[in-house]
């Protein structure tokens, strides 16, 4: 025997011994996996489950190829699609037009985030402008189409079904207060009681609400156009004449382009933790006009969606609908949103913290519960996991399937208590 073969023979006799010191240890990870996968795929009833680590290597699937609801979470699609479409430095833009009889008119473009706040900078830069005195405002709104329907939502007062318009205020909601003896105020500090607002409340029982107006879409309008008006007042300027739609007529001057405070990235981080219908279909429907050309509509906006996820994410054989998750004809599958996580990677800060580990999106409708994003694994690394479960399940029901996954890949019971 040569001193090269006794090296052999020596290193293989060590080998062996170090793989028979770690076959248990292998053992019983082995089966710690097949048995955390298994009460996982038990409890996921209707549904499929896709985790990978960072480098996507599966560490557990189950019906990965078939398409589900997947509620809210499509919103981490549209906030995907509108990054690429219209940009990260994105500001939405209002315009305001004066007539030479000194009619103000009011152009939107989609804001979702046209807010009591915006609406004050609006009337304190015209003022600086020198506007002293208005006789009128007009409200065009044709940015968007008229006759949009978004599938899902309901004609409610709930905030939850405002409806989507080119041109809204505080999300096509008032916020209002009543007191015994009828009397009412505005249930914000930093917004005035306008007529209309003052005008619904005395339907309304004592106490605190947020009603959706857009129902009405003359009304939503004219809570613009009173919003600006009060604005103008408390910043000096006379304001007399109607408050009325009305679209910019050909001679108007350009008197101020308003551009948002805030950029695309805030909007989707305000979308994506809240999770507000509304702003996804503003995005969807902005996005539609943005490449196809106003005004927007719901098949302009299916065909960017459409077209953006199957070119940049890969995506194939797909329904989507809207923008927001409301819509049951939206279906995709576990694969597809998996592949949505490894191109959104770059963004997930953008994602709300649930569980204090989990930075994912979630989404609940009846008969819909679902979970997708990103976890911390315990080395130092990260996985990315989607939960789609189409069942009458309790609303905690994604959560518990998400917690089983953590542990079961972080190796123990009890990590995620740990990590907290």
């Amino acid at each position: 025997m040569t001193i090269v073969d006794a090296r052999r023979v020596v290193r293989h006799i060590w080998q062996m011994r170090y793989a028979f010191f770690l076959l248990p240890l292998l053992m019983s990870q082995v089966a710690y996996g097949d048995e955390w996968q298994s009460r996982v795929i038990s409890a996921l009833g209707n549904g499929g489950i896709y985790v990978e680590d960072a480098h996507g290597r599966p560490l557990l699937t189950h019906r990965v190829d078939e398409p589900f609801v997947p509620a809210s979470t499509i919103k981490i699609a549209t906030a995907a699609c509108a990054l690429r479409e219209l940009g990260s430095d994105y500001r939405f833009a209002t315009e305001i037009y004066q007539t030479e009889e000194g009619r103000l008119i009011v152009k939107g473009y989609g804001d979702p985030l046209l807010i009591s706040e915006e609406i004050a900078l609006m009337a304190a830069k015209l003022r600086r402008q020198g506007i002293r005195q208005v006789r009128g405002i007009g409200l065009d709104n044709t940015y968007f189409s008229s006759d949009i329907v978004i599938d899902g939502v309901e004609r409610s007062a709930n905030p939850f079904d405002a409806m989507n318009s080119a041109l809204l205020a505080n999300f096509n909601t008032v916020h209002v207060r009543k007191f015994p003896g009828g009397r009412a105020e505005s249930a914000e500090a930093q917004t005035p009681l306008t007529p209309l607002a003052a005008q619904m409340v005395r339907r309304l029982p004592v106490g605190t609400h947020r009603i959706n107006i857009s129902s009405d879409s003359g009304k939503a309008l004219q809570y613009v156009g009173e919003l600006l008006a009060a604005y103008l007042t408390q910043e000096g300027v006379s304001v007399s004449g109607e408050i009325a739609r009305g679209k910019v007529p050909p001679l108007a001057r350009l008197v101020h382009r308003h551009l948002s405070s805030h950029p695309l990235p805030d909007i989707l981080r305000g979308m994506l933790e809240h999770s507000t219908n509304l702003t996804a279909n503003q995005l969807f429907l902005s996005m539609g006009a943005h490449r196809f050309g106003a005004p927007a509509t719901v098949e302009k906006g299916v065909r960017v969606m459409t077209a953006c996820l199957r070119e940049q994410v890969g995506w194939r054989n797909f329904q989507i609908a809207e923008g927001s998750g409301l819509s049951r004809q939206t279906l995709v599958t576990p694969r597809q949103m998996m592949q949505l996580l490894r191109y959104f990677a770059p963004y997930k800060g953008l994602l709300p913290v649930k569980e204090e580990v989990f930075m994912a999106k979630t989404g609940t409708l009846n008969g819909a519960n679902t979970f997708a994003g990103y976890f911390p694994i315990g080395n130092g690394g990260e996985a990315r996991f989607v939960i789609l479960v189409n069942d009458r399940v309790p609303f905690t029901h994604k959560f518990r399937i998400a917690r089983m996954v953590y542990e079961g890949v972080n190796g123990s019971p009890g990590a995620l208590s740990r990590t907290r």
